[in-house]
């Protein structure tokens, strides 16, 4: 983890309300598929913190793009920051997506651990919204690893499918499924109804199950995973002040057989942000999402 201060490349909009953010440093960094980073503009007054982006893509060794949606005043302050201009960083965070031949829990980046399987794995990726921002890089290993995968990609809109990415999915060759809440894209209706149906082919297959979007999308894809047998991954999403496990901003409940207390909860920055779906208590944090 260091934390270091970037040139902006580029910070395109994609479509209105999405921005592609492209950082040059002067040094390289192994980063990895779901990791994450604290991201401000240099020159900002507010706000103070800083704002947490997955990491969407290395295009180069000194390289890091972040796909991002503008909603607060983080992210907007972003979005003013032109080429040229100075973003601080602080990275690499959080664990990282393994394989479907890896641990069935997710792993840090310097870990692996061999599982046996009775045939060859299915990669399920399911990106829902911006959550597609920890997809990408996922999409490229699983392609180089030459994994069967099927992609599942759930926007509001096709103006948001474009601002979240869409293009940079279909390149990657893999087979993909898109739905549309207003049916202007794709499928109408919601991506887990698509989900559904494969995963209902494919139960009781070797399957791996990789989600990222709304907390109600991945508690259904959660569901719908364990319904099928299939192993689901799920990469989670909170309010961070730190990034850093200081602040507890960014807990979340844990299924656990004792009654609520510290145990119970853990980080999203420092235990995550990938964790089996099963660990996640859906039921208590849907309360708070």
């Amino acid at each position: 983890m260091i934390d270091i201060t970037a040139q902006v490349i580029e910070n395109r909009e994609t479509t209105a309300g999405y921005r592609l953010l492209t950082l040059e440093f002067d040094k390289i960094f192994n980063v990895h598929a779901g990791q994450f980073a604290m991201l401000r503009a240099h020159d900002a007054y507010e706000p103070l913190l800083r704002r947490a982006l997955a990491i969407y893509d290395a295009p180069s060794p000194e390289r890091l793009s972040f796909l991002y949606q503008v909603l607060g005043k983080g992210t907007q302050a972003l979005a003013q920051v032109a080429e040229g201009g100075s973003v601080d960083a602080l990275l690499p965070l959080g664990n990282c997506w393994p394989l479907p031949d890896e641990m069935t829990e997710p792993i840090g980046a310097e870990q692996t651990a061999a599982v046996s399987m009775d045939d060859d794995p299915v990669a399920v990726v399911a990106a829902g919204g911006i959550g597609s921002a920890s997809l990408l890089m996922l999409g490229k290993m699983l392609r180089t690893s030459e994994i069967k995968t099927h992609i599942f990609f759930g926007a509001a809109s096709e103006q948001a499918a474009i601002g979240c990415g869409l293009d940079d999915f279909y390149e990657l060759g893999l087979p993909l499924t898109v739905s549309t809440d207003d049916g202007s894209l794709g499928e109408p209706g919601l991506i887990t109804v698509p989900l559904e149906r494969f995963l209902g082919d494919y139960a009781g297959r070797n399957i791996m199950v990789y989600a990222c979007g709304p907390w109600p999308m991945m508690a259904r894809t959660a569901q719908l995973a364990a319904k099928s047998k299939a192993k689901c991954l799920v990469s989670l999403e909170a309010p961070m002040a730190c990034g850093i496990g200081i602040c507890v901003g960014c807990v979340f409940a844990v299924k656990d057989s004792e009654p609520l207390g510290y145990g119970t909860y853990k980080r999203v920055c420092t235990d995550g942000t990938i964790f089996p779906a099963e660990e996640v208590n859906w039921e208590i944090n849907a309360m708070a999402h």
